[in-house]
């Protein structure tokens, strides 16, 4: 054992060293090893699978862009009628709610005291006209003045004006309608004193009937007046006219502008006072219909559709140009387009995704996988 010890002690200093170097290695060796393991098992972690979206494959139509308003019913004339002469309410002859025509009777007044006072008026002038005759033929033979001709010339022209004033009142106590239109309120009945000006009656004229409504300051450049515009009424019924005025100063608060359309009414089948919906039908353009769930907003908040091109979604900006019972009609996406219909939102602009394919008829078609190699 002394021996072997003292053997050892005479070994030189390099076999001390092989033996570190050795011990060096076989640690840095676990180590390499245990960084390959991580490095493996990262890669592994990264293989993420794609997102499996379903498209549907739709073919755009040439659409009609329309502005759509909310309006209200008007009559096209409004008018009150007023007494222009007293007198006593004598007849009645239409009620309200009347259909009545231009020139017909509404009331009429007590007229015999006109009557009697226009014959007076009438043998007055005739009077009148002798004394002027008799002054002009004596005039001539110089036995009249000048003075006495211009009075019974003037003489001659009062009884004149009192004979057309009492055809007047005569014709006055004639309450008649000033365009066709419906009784919409009356005020007087048999019996009543009428005073000159008091109110007969409310009369409306519902031909052409007008709907008044209010479009804002970007689309009212793309209106003139002649332009077609469709109505749907509440009671469901379709009617078409033309747009008759656009006012030229907007409305104070709102800074929107006041249309009128008129459409035709001749039987005044409809009423005014109705709520109804205006379509303005402006260019056309190439548009798809979609459901509104189908639209997204990007990381900008800007409204569109995402898109699958060569297996990778796009994000389209699009323009609604008009919506439906059946969906929104889009504009933007060209004429044909594959339109993300299930998991837009799980996936954004530029991601590689797995598409399954649906057709129009919501059956599943033939897929395009996109599986990482």
């Amino acid at each position: 054992m002394a021996f072997t010890l003292n053997k050892l002690r005479q070994q030189p200093a390099w076999i001390a060293l092989i033996i570190f170097i050795a011990l060096c290695l076989w640690v840095a060796s676990g180590m390499l090893k245990e960084e390959n393991e991580d490095d493996s098992a990262k890669s592994k972690s990264t293989e993420i699978p794609l997102v499996k979206v379903t498209v549907e494959h739709i073919a755009a139509d040439e659409v009609t862009r329309e502005i759509s308003l909310y309006g209200r019913t008007e009559p096209d004339r409004i008018a009150t009628l007023r007494t222009e002469v007293k007198g006593l309410v004598k007849e009645v002859h239409a009620q309200e709610g009347d259909r009545v025509s231009k020139g017909q009777k509404i009331i009429s007044l007590e007229k015999s005291e006109y009557v009697s006072r226009l014959q007076s008026a009438k043998a007055i002038f005739k009077q009148r006209e002798v004394e002027l005759k008799g002054a002009e033929s004596l005039g001539k033979q110089g036995y009249q003045s000048q003075t006495a001709l211009a009075q019974a010339s003037a003489n001659l022209e009062m009884a004149k004006a009192d004979v057309v004033s009492y055809e007047l009142a005569v014709s006055r106590s004639e309450i008649t309608a000033p365009f066709d239109g419906i009784i919409n309120q009356r005020f007087a009945e048999v019996g009543d004193f009428l005073k000159d000006g008091d109110n007969v009656a409310i009369l409306v004229d519902l031909d052409p009937l007008v709907i008044s409504a209010n479009v804002t300051e970007i689309n009212v450049q793309d209106l003139k007046a002649g332009q077609k515009a469709t109505s749907r009424m509440v009671s469901g019924d379709v009617l078409q006219g033309k747009i008759r005025y656009i006012s030229s100063i907007s409305e104070l608060g709102t800074n929107t502008f006041k249309i009128e359309v008129e459409v035709p009414n001749p039987d005044f089948t409809q009423m005014a006072g109705m709520s109804t919906e205006l379509a303005l039908p402006l260019e056309t353009t190439w548009a798809m219909r979609i459901s509104p769930a189908v639209m997204a907003l990007d990381e900008e908040g800007n409204l569109g559709v995402k898109i699958v091109v060569n297996e990778h979604v796009k994000f389209v900006p699009i323009d609604i140009v008009k919506s439906d019972s059946q969906g929104v009609w889009l504009s933007g996406m060209g004429q044909q387009a594959d339109i993300i219909t299930l998991g837009h939102g799980f996936v954004r602009d530029g991601d590689k995704v797995e598409v399954e394919r649906i057709d129009a008829s919501g059956n599943f078609s033939n897929s395009l996988s996109s599986k990482a190699n």
